[in-house]
């Protein structure tokens, strides 16, 4: 079976275990600092960089720094991994859906704009920010979305779960946002053996280190100055994740290679169709690569699962779907529902081989729908 996500441990990373907890703290070690200077030398951010337990953890204290009274509510996508919506619900913040481009999964910039201009004026003075969901690696305009943060007066959030090292006019496109949240779950890009995150913001540097860690300063445990949460990223996933930045660089170019592959020898037709509508300003670092079947979805499903190929259906399910995460006020999401019924993942993680990416190809185009 060819797998959708190849996961792989290190054994030169487990050998260095024992030799670092001989030296080093288990937990809040130097490490987590040295891997945050890392981090921030390799996306070239001028933002604050601070690791936390997880990227729910990293979007909720992101949300909890933006904080205010009189704003509640928050525009997103709909299709997204649940956490985008449970973590604003969860802090009693209110949503409202934006709809996707046609034939892209990303947020409709036009739609966004045109909700912003007639939206009830109730609803208007409750909106305090946008959380753009930066989906498979790819995002929205980011310039376009910043005019139109800044135009009415909204800060932005960025959900970059999934885009760690994607590039925005040559830039990290974290530095776009007020403030964004990354994962370093397992099955990321950069990943680590367990569950990670990281919170990137401009400024009160003291209180977010404080803010994941239940209030306390690092060394001094007695003073609590502020309410807080336990959200420390322990000092195996740092090790494991110090030397995984190192080829992640490698990992890009080769997910590119693979994704221009699938770009060139895929044949389109009716029926299938790749994802299209992208800002040719973007440099995406090809976390996952999605194609819109319009007809047969489970057909060609099953089809590769035969042929030894494993895929995947993301977001099948629209969030506000779900009884929890209904929005404040309904819109119209009808380029979402077509999406997410027609979006289907095949394997691109930078394991493939040669052999086994033709023979995806092969697969796809054989199939007669």
């Amino acid at each position: 079976m060819i797998s959708f996500f190849q996961q792989k441990k290190d054994k030169k990373i487990l050998n260095k275990f024992n030799n670092y907890f001989n030296k080093d703290n288990w937990v809040n070690g130097n490490i987590i600092i040295k891997l945050e200077k890392k981090i921030k030398k390799f996306l070239k951010t001028k933002h604050n960089v601070i690791t936390c337990n997880s990227g729910s953890d990293a979007l909720l204290i992101s949300l909890l720094l933006n904080k205010n009274k009189k704003k509640d509510v928050y525009l997103t996508s709909p299709i997204s991994y649940i956490a985008s919506a449970s973590i604003p619900r969860f802090l009693n913040l209110e949503l409202i859906y934006i709809d996707v481009k046609k034939d892209n999964y990303l947020m409709c910039l036009d739609k966004l704009e045109n909700f912003l201009e007639n939206c009830p004026n109730r609803i208007k003075k409750r909106i305090n920010g946008i959380i753009n969901v930066e989906l498979f690696g790819h995002t929205c305009d980011l310039d376009r979305l910043k005019k139109i943060s800044k135009k009415y007066k909204l800060s932005l959030i960025g959900d970059c779960a999934q885009s760690f090292g994607s590039k925005y006019n040559n830039k990290s496109t974290i530095n776009y946002y007020d403030y964004a949240a990354t994962s370093f779950y397992p099955t990321k890009i950069l990943s680590c053996y367990g569950d990670g995150g990281a919170i990137f913001f401009k400024d009160n540097y003291k209180k977010v280190l404080r803010l994941k860690n239940n209030g306390h300063d690092l060394k001094n445990k007695s003073n609590c100055y502020q309410i807080g949460i336990n959200s420390r990223l322990d000092s195996i996933q740092a090790l494991v994740l110090n030397d995984e930045i190192n080829k992640l660089k490698n990992k890009i170019v080769l997910k590119n290679k693979i994704f221009n592959f699938y770009k060139k020898f895929i044949n389109q037709n009716s029926y299938l169709q790749l994802v299209k509508n992208f800002n040719k300003k973007i440099q995406s670092n090809n976390y996952i690569f999605a194609i819109l079947i319009k007809k047969n979805r489970i057909k060609l499903m099953k089809h590769m699962r035969k042929n030894g190929i494993d895929c995947k259906i993301f977001y099948k399910k629209l969030l506000p779907n779900n009884n929890v995460l209904k929005p404040i006020f309904k819109t119209d999401l009808k380029n979402s529902i077509k999406c997410s019924k027609e979006l289907l993942c095949i394997p691109s993680n930078e394991r493939l081989k040669e052999k086994q990416i033709k023979k995806i190809v092969k697969t796809i185009n054989n199939l007669n729908f």
